[in-house]
Order: C-alpha cells, then sequence, then structure tokens
C-alpha cells in the first residue's frame, strides 16, 4: 500500500514539475519571466528525480521478497514511467554544468601531487605531467559529457518535457485507483 501511494505521489508531483513549462505558460505569465521561473522549478525536480530512482529500487526489492502479485500496479509501465521521469527531473537543473573540466583538473592535480609525494622537483616535470594527465582526461571524458549534454537537451526541451509530464500524471493518477495505463493500453488492443 505504502509503494502504490509513494509511486503514484512521485509520479503526480514530478509529472507537475516536469510539465511546468506548460503550467507557468498557461498561468499567462510573460515570455521574459518564464525561464527564470522554470529555472527555480527545476531545482526543485531534482530530489523529486532521486525519490524516482530510489521509488524503482524499493518497488523491485519488494517484489523481489514477494510476489509480483502484491504489487499489481507495479508494472513494468510504472518502472519507465519512473525511470525516464527521474533522469528528466535529474538533468535539466544540471545540464549546464560542465563536469569534464572539474574531474580532469583534479586528476591531473593528483598525479602531479603523487610525484611531490615520491620527491620529484622539477617543475617541467610537474608541468608535463599535469598537463598531460589533464588532457588525456579531459578527452576521454569529453565525448561522455557531450552524450549526456544531448540526452539532456532533448529531453529537457519543453514538448519532451511536457509530454513525459502529462504521462506520469496520468499514470499517478491512474495507480491511486489501482489501475495503470499499461492495463489500459493492454485492455484496448485485446478489443
Amino acid at each position: 500500500m505504502v509503494l502504490e501511494l509513494v509511486t503514484s505521489l512521485t509520479l503526480i508531483i514530478g509529472g507537475l514539475l516536469a510539465a511546468s513549462w506548460l503550467i507557468v505558460r498557461i498561468a499567462g505569465v510573460s515570455s521574459d519571466d518564464i525561464s527564470g521561473i522554470v529555472k527555480k522549478i527545476a531545482i526543485l525536480g531534482f530530489p523529486v528525480g532521486i525519490l524516482a530512482f530510489l521509488t524503482i529500487g524499493a518497488g523491485i526489492y519488494l517484489i523481489s521478497k514477494s510476489s509480483v502479485s502484491d504489487y499489481p500496479t507495479f508494472d513494468i509501465f510504472t518502472v519507465v514511467c519512473l525511470g525516464i521521469l527521474g533522469i528528466v527531473l535529474i538533468l535539466r537543473p544540471i545540464k549546464d554544468f560542465r563536469f569534464g573540466t572539474f574531474i580532469s583538473l583534479a586528476i591531473g592535480l593528483l598525479g602531479a601531487g603523487i610525484l611531490v609525494f615520491l620527491g620529484a622537483e622539477s617543475i617541467k616535470l610537474l608541468s608535463f605531467v599535469f598537463v598531460l594527465i589533464f588532457f588525456m582526461i579531459f578527452g576521454a571524458i569529453k565525448i561522455f559529457e557531450d552524450l549526456y549534454l544531448l540526452i539532456a537537451e532533448i529531453l529537457s526541451s519543453p514538448i519532451i518535457s511536457v509530454t513525459i509530464g502529462v504521462i506520469c500524471i496520468i499514470q499517478g493518477t491512474l495507480l491511486i485507483f489501482n489501475v495503470s495505463l499499461w492495463g489500459i493500453f493492454t485492455q484496448i488492443l485485446q478489443i
């Protein structure tokens, strides 16, 4: 009972946060204020995105300890909704953060620090090691950073975000009544 309640509330609140662009737009806020309001709302979505992933983990754990029939509404569609919602809500506020530079800088400094600890005193050697490590790590991380930014841009676009939000709101509302969109779709397809 608690899993269904947490799941439905996470989907509804997360769906409202994901669809915040549409909600702010419908409220009649001017175009200049929308981006600021949506950015502030996106920060609120970060913990809800983490809660969505925790709900998936809790649901899978509880189902593994009991039978699937104990949690009939925690189906694959709910897990997919929670997963996509979690990704949208987590990536939206951090999509502009470039983590590759910081990681490369830290590892480069760590490499140079290890050489100092081992007794190296040459500034040229330390500089060379730092620059070499920095660019090697940065080049490797840059690929993943660009992929992460592409996914974040796609999922945080208003049309995708609003669509995911509306689907999650509908699924969360239906879960309150022990019904799932997946069950409705399979019944329609059988007709």
